[in-house]
């Protein structure tokens, strides 16, 4: 296993007999999409595609993951967004927004390589790091896992790209549910409704992972072209990410007084990893 220090908050490490490259945000990293390990995602994710990277030739997944126990990703930066919407700086909240589209894009197009992204989700997986999830070509969930999207109290919305891609994979009553009613929904229940592609047990998500991948590893360019026409049937282009960035940023900057309030009380939240 070669590891690739990207920054303080994250890293990705290559498998080389396996062809995975493990996309980690360190424990000590914030749990939830900082302005700054944002960058440096999308750092990484420039070098895989444009072939600086030692081995953006050489893995076949890209597996997404926290090293936070129990956290997978609790969304987007509250506290930078309150800050956004108390200055007027409407162009650094756009910015932010077409970042995470952006990187959103990259997961779901595989780099432009073709490659399998995995989401290994061990924990909360809340707002924004509940969209890369969906992004990802599969989502594999330990038992313990639960999902969220409580961004509609504060009457905002996902807007990076994931409704989209929900439409196309959940009925309209799970799709309903599960974007607009903001509440919590185990592992086990998006399974039922298709959205999670393996279920593990608490503690056994990365085995799970491997073992999924070594079942594949002799016919893998077989899998890699079915999954290949399977998406082009419904294919999203990098405009289709972006479509809702402009209302979703709209809407954030016009919170009221009462919504400000219940802003604040997530943060709280968000601070001690909590959704």
């Amino acid at each position: 296993m070669h590891s690739f220090p990207i920054s303080n908050d994250y890293v990705v490490e290559f498998d080389e007999a396996l062809g995975v490259l493990w996309s980690v945000w360190r424990a000590e990293s914030p749990p939830y999409f900082s302005p700054t390990l944002l960058h440096d995602m999308n750092y990484g994710i420039s070098t895989i595609k444009d072939g600086t990277f030692k081995a953006a030739d050489l893995f076949r997944y890209f597996v997404l993951r926290s090293r936070r126990k129990n956290i997978f990703n609790l969304g987007g930066d509250l506290d930078f967004f309150k800050k956004t919407i108390l200055s007027g700086d409407r162009e650094s909240l756009l910015s932010y927004a077409k970042q995470s589209a952006d990187m959103m894009y990259a997961l779901y197009s595989g780099f432009d390589k073709n490659a399998t992204t995995v989401a290994l989700v061990q924990g909360k997986c809340v707002g924004g790091g509940f969209e890369v999830a969906v992004a990802c070509d599969y989502i594999v969930a330990e038992r313990h896992a639960d999902f969220c999207f409580p961004e509609i109290q504060l009457g905002i919305f996902p807007g990076m790209g994931a409704l989209p891609l929900l439409a196309r994979r959940l009925s309209k009553h799970d799709y309903e549910a599960v974007c607009q009613s903001g509440r919590s929904f185990s592992a086990e229940e998006l399974a039922n409704m298709g959205l999670i592609d393996l279920l593990a047990e608490t503690g056994q998500g990365e085995q799970a992972i491997l073992e999924w991948i070594k079942k594949r590893h002799s016919v893998f360019p077989s899998h890699q072209t079915m999954s290949s026409i399977r998406k082009s049937a419904t294919l999203l282009s990098r405009s289709d990410f972006h479509s809702g960035v402009e209302s979703w940023v709209d809407i954030v900057m016009s919170l009221d007084r009462r919504r400000l309030a219940l802003l604040s009380l997530a943060i709280d939240k968000q601070r001690i990893g909590a959704p």
